[in-house]
């Protein structure tokens, strides 16, 4: 008796086909877990130089009100009247600055979201996926 060839091409075709679904879906999952893995990078990148910008503001704020109370210190011993008045209120609006920016970086420190977290998150559901039956 002459063994059915056409049935065991079309099983093995089929395996390989079914192997070749596989795959592709394999890539494509990880392809779509890496372009949220890249977002996040991206969005953590902006958010580090966003926190630089501000501690950068906030040291030069500081800075100038120390600078400008200084100057302060020294001009309390000329004999002018309104001198006094005018490097204070500066001397308060840079400080006023510094502490507002200071603040800025304060909330942003705290309020920083986990890293990669809705990668991890998007990972842990996949293997609970694979791990049910």
């Amino acid at each position: 008796m002459k063994p059915n060839t056409d049935s065991s091409r079309a099983h093995a075709s089929g395996v390989f086909h079914s192997a070749k679904q596989l795959m592709a879906s394999v890539v494509a999952h990880l392809h779509s877990r890496l372009r949220l893995f890249s977002t996040e990078l991206a969005e953590e990148k902006l958010r580090l130089t966003a926190l630089l910008y501000s501690v950068f503001a906030t040291l030069f704020f500081f800075f100038l009100a120390l600078l400008l109370g200084v100057f302060f210190v020294i001009a309390a011993y000329w004999d002018t009247p309104y001198r006094l008045p005018v490097i204070g209120a500066i001397a308060l609006v840079f400080l006023i600055g510094g502490g507002i920016s200071w603040r800025r970086v304060r909330m942003q420190l705290s309020a920083r979201p986990r890293l990669f977290e809705a990668s991890l998150a998007e990972l842990y559901q996949d293997r609970q996926q694979l791990e049910s039956p």
